[in-house]
C-alpha cells in the first residue's frame, strides 16, 4: 500500500473517485478520529467528507476505494 500523506491534497489518479482530490485530517483533538475530504476541486471548495476512527480505518478506506494517490508537495 502507498504511503498516506496527512494533511496534504493529493489527486486520486486511479480507483473510485479517479480525478477527484483528497485530502485526510487529523481531527483527533475534535471528533476523536480522522476526516477523509474529498472534492472535483483542488482547493476542496465543494465535496464530501467521511470520518473514520482510527489510522487503521484510513488505510482500509484508501484499501477499499482502490486509491492510487499523487500526492500534491509545494516546496
Amino acid at each position: 500500500m502507498e504511503k498516506i500523506l496527512y494533511g496534504i491534497v493529493g489527486k486520486i489518479i486511479a480507483g473510485d473517485n479517479a480525478g477527484s482530490y483528497v485530502k485526510v485530517e487529523d481531527d483527533s483533538a475534535s471528533t476523536g478520529g480522522f476526516l477523509i475530504l474529498t472534492s472535483g476541486h483542488p482547493d476542496l471548495s465543494a465535496g464530501f467528507d467521511n470520518w473514520v476512527e482510527t489510522k487503521d480505518a484510513v488505510e482500509r478506506f484508501f484499501a477499499e476505494s482502490n486509491w492510487n494517490v499523487e500526492w500534491k508537495i509545494d516546496r
